[in-house]
């Protein structure tokens, strides 16, 4: 007898599959930690930019005016001024909207991000788990025996 194009038996052994599966990775009692988890990284971005500009402000505008008229910028704050150039302030500040401070949040996320495991990478840590747990109970058995 067919069930669209299987037999029962198929039916079964793909029920049989879909129940053994993995949890889902996505929970709903763990969406309140995600979203603190995901405040506190723009927070932690935005305490970033905001120490970063202070430095910048620092090394590339009050710097070399402390020095005085004669004096050269140093290497850091010609190297800071050449690489973040504020044209928009005509260098006069270090500006920053939100969305800076996102994709900076994001850069940090894909930075701490893990390389999802595999199957097989699942199935060998299962197996030395198990491993593991066979040996522990022999040592366990023999100790008992003594």
């Amino acid at each position: 007898r067919s069930y669209f194009g299987r037999n029962f038996g198929g039916c079964v052994r793909i029920c049989l599959k879909m129940v053994a599966q993995p949890k889902r990775i996505f929970r709903i009692e763990r969406l309140p930690i995600a979203l603190l988890q995901a405040f506190a990284l723009l927070a932690i971005s935005a305490t970033w930019l905001w120490g970063f500009s202070r430095f910048w402000t620092f090394m590339v505008i009050e710097l070399p005016q402390d020095l005085g008229p004669y004096s050269q910028m140093s290497s850091l704050s010609m190297f800071m001024h050449r690489a973040f150039p504020m044209r928009e302030t005509n260098d006069t500040a270090f500006k920053y909207k939100f969305d800076h401070i996102v994709i900076l949040a994001l850069v940090f996320v894909v930075l701490m991000m893990a390389w999802t495991p595999t199957r097989a990478e699942l199935r060998e840590k299962n197996d030395k788990t198990q491993a593991k747990a066979k040996k522990e109970k022999a040592a366990t058995t023999k100790k008992e025996s003594l």
